[in-house]
């Protein structure tokens, strides 16, 4: 009998144990872009097992534009999103429910690149000239607004559509004028620049008044009301992936280049470093990384909301919460 229990006793843990390890949360998690060396932070997450150890199963896929991340996270196709706030905020007045959760690059890093040589120095130049661009691209979603700020007629721009590859080629070939980029991709544009001997130039919307927030974890307001636990659990276990990350940033490099061969380790590293910069805010290093101000969001909002002429304004209570992030205030390596 005393056997018997023993082995039952044996088994029940088995098919605890089994239980527990199939009972993992399924989750999708959409990235802006193609992978390069800024999203070097998530894969951390993946090969430390962070995710892992917070129950989750999850399966990160590329973005095609902050414009379409945010369409997939509305439309639950996904369950997270890595995606710029003012696109957020634009579909948001257009009936999306959702909500930034974390914040990533707390400066936004949409940026006009041109090539010394186009006569573009300021915002104004832009008129009449070519611009090349994916549609969902964040930076050419907020165009009007950057426009509209900086008093010059963003009909009279021509846009090209592309796909990213193709973006710098076509700068260099003198097919556009000018390019969107983030700033993360500077490294990307410089190494081509410089083989062809050419010299680009760089216009970054937030010195051009638009210091705004910019891309952020986001997810559907659903999500947050009926499953807050998971949303938490998820926060805390990439943010962890990301504060290690800072600490350990080579090795986070060489975790992202396992996973993306072809990219290049020197510049993975650049974009990566760019990333971390931006990251790294002061409220960031006081509140924790991902933690937003009041004032910077209103700011943000209000911005978004008036110079991109959007149906209705969200109440900024709406647009962002603090609640389900963790506090961690990683010390970046030198």
């Amino acid at each position: 009998m005393k056997r018997i229990t023993i082995a039952l006793a044996i088994f029940l843990v088995y098919l605890f144990a089994v239980g527990s390890a199939s009972a993992a949360d399924k989750v999708k998690f959409a990235l802006d872009w193609i992978p390069y060396g800024k999203h070097a932070m998530f894969y951390a997450s993946i090969d430390k097992g962070f995710w892992k150890e917070a129950g989750f199963d999850v399966q990160m896929t590329r973005g095609f534009g902050s414009g379409d991340t945010v369409k997939r996270i509305a439309s639950g196709t996904d369950d997270f999103g890595f995606a710029s706030v003012g696109n957020m905020i634009a579909a948001k007045s257009r009936g999306a429910e959702l909500k930034m959760v974390g914040m990533i690059h707390d400066k936004t890093l949409e940026t006009v690149a041109t090539l010394v040589g186009n006569k573009i120095t300021k915002p104004s130049d832009l008129e009449g000239k070519k611009i090349g661009s994916p549609e969902a691209n964040a930076s050419r979603v907020i165009f009007p607004a950057f426009a509209n700020i900086n008093k010059f007629d963003n009909k009279k721009v021509t846009w090209v559509n592309m796909t990213v590859p193709a973006t710098t080629p076509s700068l260099l070939a003198g097919r556009v004028d000018a390019i969107l980029i983030f700033y993360t991709e500077k490294p990307t544009v410089d190494a081509a620049s410089k083989k062809v001997g050419k010299k680009p130039l760089y216009m970054l919307y937030a010195d051009h008044g638009m210091a705004t927030y910019g891309n952020g974890l986001l997810v559907h307001e659903k999500t947050l009301k009926d499953k807050p636990d998971l949303v938490k659990r998820f926060l805390a276990a990439t943010y962890k992936g990301i504060a290690w990350s800072v600490e350990n940033p080579q090795e986070a490099v060489d975790i992202f280049i396992k996973h993306n061969p072809a990219i290049s380790p020197d510049l993975a590293r650049k974009h990566f470093d760019i990333a971390v910069d931006s990251l790294l805010s002061d409220h960031a290093m006081k509140a924790g990384i991902g933690h937003m101000t009041k004032d910077r969001m209103v700011f943000t909002n209000n911005l978004i909301t008036t110079h991109m002429k959007l149906p209705k304004k969200t109440a900024v209570e709406d647009v962002y919460t603090n609640d389900f992030l963790p506090k961690l205030l990683p010390k970046r390596a030198k």
